[in-house]
């Protein structure tokens, strides 16, 4: 852009600034009443190329852009443009041809995995001769491009189960709420690979309470339970917890997190909306409240008993108030543990101050019952840990009229669940054990406890630590079990985890078996026997999909024998597990194996210390493999149409894929033929919910693959509201009225209606 400015130079004026020779004015000249000017503004021709490119997603369904137009300066014109990207480090580049009034494009998928260079170029027509009377001759065309990067990485889903508040009281004006700590641990299917699985850790950050969708406030992670205030009385609510959280990136492939390592954001999950309906002032119940209180009183006679029977943690305070107490003939108060939905229940008279309660609880202890003047309170000992009580109160009047209201909802609190341990990797010196962090239920998780054949192997861990380094000596198999430790003293940690049998590089090189005499000494013999190694003769009877069948019957053993192992690796993802076996048996069943997945499998015999004393031959085996699970996107959706398609589903060894299964919210629709790789909808209804699921066929009709993860959408377009008529249907006027109609687009406006007359 510029500014041009045209002078007229008089004498007057260069007689007031003392000049005679006008080759000499100034630069800058010096205004005046003599001097006259014109300024014109005026643009040369040029052109910008697109700017300000946003990617709002990328995942392995589609990319999403959003750029600022380019611009086009005088003569100049913008043409069109043209979307190009590729996968970094391969040669073959896909385009989207665009007009030039287009801000927004979706690159579709199915993409892969990886980092993405996407190029935006803008067309424009320049004139490079003014003298040309033609203006096509006159004219050339140039492209202007804008590159961006960006990676398309798995969005990983949020938590494996919504957080659950529970409402333990409610007044005129309040509200008490409480909850359990949501398990942060989850297993997933990986997107690409063959029945593998990706282990996800989560660090809790805090929560989030909201009424009728405003927040209310924010709590930290420690804490588990909130009153809400200043109510209004008689109004409903609807509460709603948000967990926030945020994945441990060290535990996780840099495919499924930001490039940063981290996500810029916390994960958000939210509970279902719990509605709260305040008490009245005119209510004849006025408060209704309880609360779980520890036994403070811990002794090793009452956590564990002799006879193996566990005290329990603690009771539930039931308090209650009512009003117009002489118009009140007696409350009825029922209560049900969630585990065995056995209703119990206790009448208690308006005029009653005390009693005492024995046999129906579920302890044949007695629990007194006490109430001040229009406050009552009945404590409930609860045995059922983990679980909740499910609490009532119904007001029955002189006139028979019985008044019910909300129930109550109070957890148990119970140890943690038993941590979930597997084996990472092993070496010549030590080996790497991971493991999960269970769900609690009011008693927090304050660290980790590892065992190594029975005894404690370190320090407590801690809580947001989720792997260890163990050293090991070769040719030794190890039992390592953890548990997650608490803070609370009648129960100061879970149950222990499954065993986790580990044996530490195996020995390759195998000798033949050697025979003592009686005559040798035991000391020698043994020291004898470990230096060298025997053969174990293994069978593989028998294989299924996921199933092996080992048989070494045929063994015999020439010394004392404590255990046999199985030890098995996964050739495709490095998995190494071993399977403990009773010296009593010389055959095993290996299961849950990954189907099309290759292994190694050998049996070794071990003695009293743990020494490897026998040991067969590695033995190769390849399981039957089933066709991938495909991956399917939506290509195009449209109000009268959506297409579906997927990617040719991987097929291993003699199988072949020879058509694919279509089903649409779990009915079967269409069976399609290898090559058809789409499937089109035409009959879908607006704003109607669908979901998709894809599954490849093999040339054995008994083995197809599993289901493809489902796509869900929904139909686009407007669902009228329910119309009807409103006239007697008498009169000579006809009256109609319909609802509010449904938008799939929230974007979208409704500018009219039309009612046709048939």
């Amino acid at each position: 852009h510029y500014n041009l400015t045209i002078y007229a130079i008089t004498d007057e004026y260069l007689n007031e600034i003392h000049l005679h020779d006008i080759s000499k004015l100034p630069n800058k000249l010096k205004s005046s009443y003599w001097l006259t000017n014109k300024s014109l503004l005026f643009t040369t021709s040029g052109c910008e190329p697109a700017s300000q490119i946003l990617i709002p997603s990328a995942t392995v369904q589609s990319i999403q852009l959003q750029w600022a137009l380019p611009k086009a300066y005088g003569s100049t014109k913008f043409l069109r443009q043209t979307l190009r990207w590729k996968l970094q480090n391969e040669e073959i580049e896909k385009c989207l041809e665009l007009d030039s009034n287009t801000i927004q494009a979706t690159i579709p998928g199915i993409l892969s995995f990886g980092q993405y260079k996407i190029s935006l170029d803008s067309y424009f027509s320049i004139k490079i001769n003014l003298e040309d009377e033609s203006d096509e001759a006159s004219r050339k065309e140039i492209r202007l491009t804008t590159i961006e990067i960006t990676s398309v990485r798995f969005q990983l889903p949020g938590l494996s189960e919504k957080p659950e508040v529970y409402l333990t009281g409610y007044t005129t004006n309040a509200i008490d709420l409480t909850w359990n700590k949501p398990n942060t641990f989850s297993i997933i299917d990986h997107p690409e690979k063959l029945n593998e699985n990706i282990k996800i850790h989560r660090n809790l950050l805090g929560y989030r309470v909201e009424i009728n969708g405003k927040k209310y406030n924010t709590l930290n992670k420690d804490q588990y339970q909130c009153t809400l205030t200043e109510c209004l009385p008689g109004e409903e609510y609807k509460v709603q917890l948000i967990v926030q959280t945020s994945i441990q990136s060290e535990y996780v492939n840099d495919i499924f997190i930001g490039e940063n390592g981290k996500d810029d954001e916390p994960e958000e999950t939210s509970s279902k909306k719990l509605r709260v309906r305040m008490l009245d002032n005119d209510d004849l119940l006025q408060s209704f409240q309880a609360k779980f209180e520890f036994h403070h009183h811990v002794t090793k006679e009452n956590t564990t008993e002799e006879r193996n029977e566990v005290k329990p943690l603690g009771k539930i305070n039931v308090r209650w108030k009512a009003s117009d107490l002489d118009n009140i003939s007696h409350f009825i108060l029922k209560w049900h543990s969630s585990k065995d939905l056995c209703v119990q229940q206790k009448i208690f008279h308006s005029k009653e101050t005390s009693f005492t309660i024995g046999a129906f609880l579920f302890l044949a202890i007695e629990i007194p019952i006490a109430s001040t003047k229009n406050n009552y309170f009945h404590i409930i000992d609860a045995c059922d840990e983990k679980h909740f009580y499910v609490i009532e109160i119904i007001i029955v009047t002189n006139d028979g009229i019985r008044h019910q209201y909300q129930q109550l909802k109070m957890p148990i609190p119970g140890e943690p669940d038993s941590p979930k341990l597997w084996l990472v990797k092993t070496s010549d010196t030590s080996f790497v054990v991971e493991w999960s962090e269970p769900k609690s239920y009011g008693i927090p998780v304050i660290g980790f406890q590892l065992y190594i054949e029975g005894k404690q192997a370190s320090d407590v861990i801690k809580v947001n630590l989720h792997r260890a380094e163990i050293p090991s000596n070769v040719n030794r198999t190890y039992e390592v079990n953890i548990c997650a430790v608490t803070n609370n003293p009648q129960r100061k940690h879970s149950l222990m985890s499954q065993t986790l049998s580990v044996l530490t590089t195996p020995p390759t090189n195998l000798s033949q078996p050697t025979y003592y005499t009686s005559t040798s000494s035991n000391h020698s013999q043994k020291l004898l026997n470990r230096s060298i190694t025997r053969s174990i003769p293994v069978q593989i009877e028998s294989i299924t999909e996921d199933k092996l069948h080992l048989d070494w019957t045929a063994f015999i053993p020439m010394i004392d024998i404590a255990a046999y192992y199985v030890h098995y690796t996964c050739l495709n993802n490095g998995e190494v597990q071993t399977l403990r076996v009773s010296k009593r048996n010389r055959h095993a069943v290996i299961q849950d194996l990954r189907a099309g997945f290759t292994y190694t499998i050998m049996v070794v015999a071990v003695d009293v210390d743990s020494e490897i004393v026998y040991s067969s031959e590695k033995n190769t085996v390849q399981m039957s493999p089933p066709p991938n699970a495909p991956i399917v996107a939506i290509r195009e959706r449209t109000h009268d149409h959506v297409t579906l398609e997927w990617r040719p589903a991987p097929s291993y060894g003699e199988l072949a894929v020879v058509g694919y299964k279509v089903y649409i919210n779990n009915r079967l629709v269409a069976i399609l033929s290898h090559d058809q790789l789409t499937y089109t909808l035409t009959n879908g209804s607006a704003c109607e919910e669908y979901i998709v699921y894809v599954q490849a066929l093999s040339n054995d009709k008994n083995i197809s693959s599993s289901m493809s993860r489902g796509v869900k959408f929904s139909w686009p377009g407007i669902k009228p509201g329910v119309f009807r008529r409103l006239d007697d249907g008498i009169s000579s006027t006809v009256v109609v009225a319909w609802g509010p109609p449904q938008l799939e687009d929230p974007t979208e406006k409704i500018i009219a209606y039309k009612v046709s007359i048939i």
